[in-house]
């Protein structure tokens, strides 16, 4: 006789597919714009399998009657609870390393001595949290077989108090480190120059792991109502949307393209700003606004296409990674084969010098 909420067990292997399928999107983009993948992708790859590992898992139990509680027998009860342990474990872990994979992408986007300390000292604590999730697991009940042989003999009954902890400590990690995480890149990503619509739009795709930290939310709501059945449908839901979120930025390529003139510029591709003292001659077109004359000088030879700006010097990883792409063009078949160089320097002129013209 089949069991109820069959439907529930349906959406988890739904939710497993559909992440998987972003996740092989995720690396057939990475292989064939870049020929090779990052650590970011084997983070995420690792929790897409700790993902089916916690699909099987949750099979298991709902086929020891987890739908129907209250008429399975000790032995279908001492099964379940035997899952708890290395259930929580590959929820846990495949949430975090899905984290991880996401400093590490912007890690390897930031380009100030400023970011990058910050994205390290996120991901040792990032570290440090599952460490402390993990060990919580494994002895909130010490040794861990009373968790099922405390429905044998009540003496061995585990006490309420340490599962309550797990209950928070789980919670707030995993919501706080979300929330911190998803503001991580926004003000990294305000300074590139970007149109205004592209900024929101890539600004967009990292908001979208607000609606992991929504279904963590919801997740709570119902581990603490004790209701393990849709505990269990949102986990995998929570967890196949943070794959997904994850994947989006390198998805981007697929939607908006790999070439992008207002792309980050690499920190090899400097612009001068020179002062009008004693300045030596120039070539190259002129223009003067304002009592400020650029100079423009363009060179062309075979290669890419490269262009030097006066003040922010962004991401030097922008052609590695398709989320704000700059030259693919050349390993796409896009435009002619070859190199053109533009470089613009700045020169500021005084009032005297102006007037002399």
């Amino acid at each position: 006789m089949a069991r109820p909420q069959v439907g529930q067990l349906v959406s988890w292997y739904i939710c497993t597919i559909v992440a998987c399928i972003f996740l092989v999107a995720r690396l057939c983009v990475r292989w064939q714009l870049l020929k090779r993948l990052y650590i970011d992708d084997l983070l995420v790859t690792l929790a897409a399998l700790c993902l089916i590992g916690d699909l099987a898992i949750q099979h298991y139990m709902f086929d020891q009657g987890m739908s129907e509680m209250a008429n399975t027998s000790l032995t279908e009860k001492i099964n379940m609870m035997k899952m708890i342990i290395p259930g929580s474990t590959l929820y846990v872990t495949s949430l975090w390393l899905i984290k991880a994979s996401m400093v590490v992408f912007y890690k390897r986007l930031a380009d100030r001595t400023r970011y990058q300390l910050i994205y390290n000292i996120t991901l040792g604590v990032l570290g440090a949290t599952w460490l402390v999730l993990f060990f919580d697991i494994v002895f909130k009940c010490y040794p861990p077989d009373r968790q099922w042989k405390g429905l044998m003999d009540p003496e061995l009954m585990c006490p309420e108090k340490p599962s309550t902890i797990n209950y928070w400590l789980t919670i707030l990690f995993n919501i706080f480190s979300d929330v911190f995480i998803i503001c991580l890149p926004i003000s990294q990503v305000a300074r590139l120059k970007m149109p205004r619509k592209q900024i929101w739009g890539v600004i967009s795709v990292f908001l979208l792991g607000v609606l992991v930290v929504i279904t963590s939310i919801i997740r709570a709501v119902y581990s603490h109502r004790n209701e393990q059945m849709i505990t269990c449908t949102v986990s995998m839901i929570e967890t196949a949307i943070a794959i997904i979120a994850s994947c989006l930025p390198v998805l981007r390529t697929l939607f908006f393209g790999a070439h992008s003139r207002t792309g980050t510029y690499s920190s090899r591709r400097r612009g001068y700003e020179l002062s009008a003292s004693g300045g030596g001659p120039h070539t190259g077109a002129l223009s003067n606004k304002g009592g400020r004359t650029t100079v423009s000088v363009s060179q062309t030879g075979t290669g890419v296409d490269t262009r030097g700006e006066s003040r922010d010097q962004l991401s030097r990883h922008d052609s590695e990674d398709g989320l704000v792409k700059e030259n693919v063009a050349a390993g796409l078949g896009r435009g002619p084969p070859g190199i053109a160089v533009t470089r613009e320097y700045f020169v500021l002129e005084d009032e005297r010098s102006l007037r002399g013209r």
